[in-house]
């Protein structure tokens, strides 16, 4: 069994959620989705996903600030 890579993408906006979701799992990615900031932290944390799409004006807290947290 191949094990996929998994993409989080982090993004207020449930259109562009569902179209990264839609062609990045056609592709053979396993995508987790968070709407805040918060969230998506809370889900780096525990899904330690391959790659990050991080939208850089979410509501909740700025982009660049969510890539300091997760770096740190």
């Amino acid at each position: 069994m191949e094990t996929k890579l998994i993409i989080l993408v982090i993004d207020d906006e449930i259109q562009i959620r569902r179209l990264l979701e839609i062609n990045l799992a056609a592709n053979g990615y396993k995508v987790v989705e968070a709407e805040t900031a918060k969230d998506g932290i809370l889900l780096t944390a525990s899904v330690n996903p391959a790659l990050i799409i991080l939208d850089l004006g979410l509501p909740d807290m700025d982009g660049l600030d969510v890539l300091k947290k997760l770096r740190e």
